[in-house]
């Protein structure tokens, strides 16, 4: 029972979250780096001091990439088979499931072309001389694509690309692996797991569903070891380079800020007006508590409930729809991440020197539309997913250590964009469909 005594002690100390202790290391790794290169520049430390620190720096950033690299491909597989596997009979779906789909690919195909706009005009990557970082980086030999035979042919290969000859030899090699084949092969495994089902069905979609949630355990142990790879990727940047290192993250930062607001506050509401035929603003106000969770948790399935609760109490939309758009776009529908995905892509390989062709960005941009349909709703689940789209064509995974630097506020925002996404799906959807409620 709480008494007046109770009400005199001290609040108990608020348990720190993994992004604190990311910026903690952020500042720690630049705090010990910058000053070592300041003073090696001045003469007044030997210059082995700062480069030392810079090889360690790098050797600990390193252990990181393996580790996240190393849960990519089963996260992926168990991912897609049992969130697809787990929607139940395809046959089921009916206008609710085409029309859903539909919007969801649509809206994030749109925030992917967004930001592949965004970053070939403002270019925020270009200057920033990060070769350094480059050296002896780990990365993934992406597929050949013939582009000899002019654009159509290279579509072509790229679409053979997609489909591996050996989908078990895709998976076990890591130098030489197309995440799409990956990606390919476990949708229409988890489709097929559908389409079989009965007992067999059933007892695969359990299988993957645990092999899923085992996963996710691995992966999230793994994510919070990102605190050392940062340290260790700071010290490497800022021993290595100085300051010069992080502007051009203050542009990829405004860059992508720019990118999400176009889409948050202009694309989808203009949807709402168009094809739901509601007000924007009204909407947006009765999904506010949804918006304002998913802000504070980073997270589209803890903000589930608080997303159901708003569509249906708030806004008037009946539970047979909100039942189903709403945790199918928690699942798939990420406009927030494509766009984030895309623009890291981008942006590493503009601060590199890595020219990207148009055939590479149409790999970036189709890579980051199944990787957004794969990622889990989870926070920093997107770090993940970033190296795919990387490996997808070849970028150095050492970029992924800066843009973790700033990721957790970019990860609320984010976030935002794509439970708004799934909310505005629901306006939509339910305009189109007679419901007996």
């Amino acid at each position: 029972m709480f008494t007046a005594a109770d009400s005199l002690q001290s609040p108990p100390m608020r348990r720190l979250r993994l992004h604190h202790y990311i910026i903690f290391a952020m500042l720690l790794g630049a705090g010990v780096g910058l000053p070592l290169n300041y003073l090696a520049e001045k003469g007044r430390v030997p210059v082995e001091w700062p480069r030392n620190i810079a090889f360690y720096g790098k050797s600990v950033g390193d252990l990181f990439i393996r580790l996240l690299s190393m849960t990519i491909v089963p996260l992926i597989v168990t991912s897609m088979v049992s969130g697809v596997s787990g929607t139940g009979s395809l046959t089921g779906l009916g206008r609710i499931g085409a029309r859903t789909l539909a919007y969801f690919m649509g809206t994030t195909v749109l925030a992917i072309i967004l930001s592949l706009i965004l970053f070939n005009t403002i270019r925020p990557g270009v200057g920033a001389d990060l070769d350094a970082l480059r050296s002896g980086a780990e990365t993934i030999t992406p597929p050949a694509i013939d582009t000899s035979g002019g654009v159509g042919n290279a579509v072509w290969n790229l679409l053979l690309n997609i489909i591996p000859t050996n989908p078990f030899a895709v998976m076990a090699d890591p130098t030489n692996r197309s995440i799409l084949g990956v990606i390919f092969f476990s949708l229409l495994f988890g489709i097929f797991i559908t389409v079989v089902g009965g007992e067999a069905g059933q007892l695969l979609s359990r299988v993957f569903s645990a092999a899923f949630d085992v996963m996710m355990k691995l992966t999230m142990a793994v994510i919070w070891t990102a605190p050392v790879g940062v340290c260790g990727f700071m010290l490497y940047a800022s021993a290595g380079r100085g300051l010069a290192v992080f502007v051009p993250l203050g542009w990829w930062v405004f860059t992508v800020f720019i990118g999400l607001f176009i889409h948050t506050f202009i694309f989808l509401p203009t949807c709402v007006w168009l094809f739901a035929r509601r007000s924007p603003w009204e909407f947006f106000k009765a999904c506010q508590p949804a918006i304002l969770m998913a802000f504070s948790t980073s997270s589209s399935n803890a903000t589930l409930p608080v997303t159901m609760t708003s569509v249906e109490q708030r806004a008037g939309i009946s539970n047979r729809i909100s039942s189903f758009v709403l945790p199918l776009g928690a699942t798939i529908n990420m406009n927030g991440t494509a766009l984030y995905e895309t623009a890291a892509a981008l942006f590493i390989a503009q601060a590199y020197g890595i020219h990207l062709s148009l055939i590479d960005q149409a790999v970036v941009a189709l890579t980051a539309l199944l990787a957004a349909v794969g990622s889990a709703g989870i926070p920093h689940a997107g770090i993940v997913m970033m190296a795919v789209v990387f490996g997808a064509v070849g970028l150095p995974l050492d970029g992924i250590g800066l843009i973790l630097a700033v990721d957790r506020v970019l990860d609320m925002c984010r976030t935002v964009t794509n439970v708004w996404g799934d909310m505005t799906a629901c306006a939509v959807v339910a305009r189109y469909e007679s419901d007996p409620d």
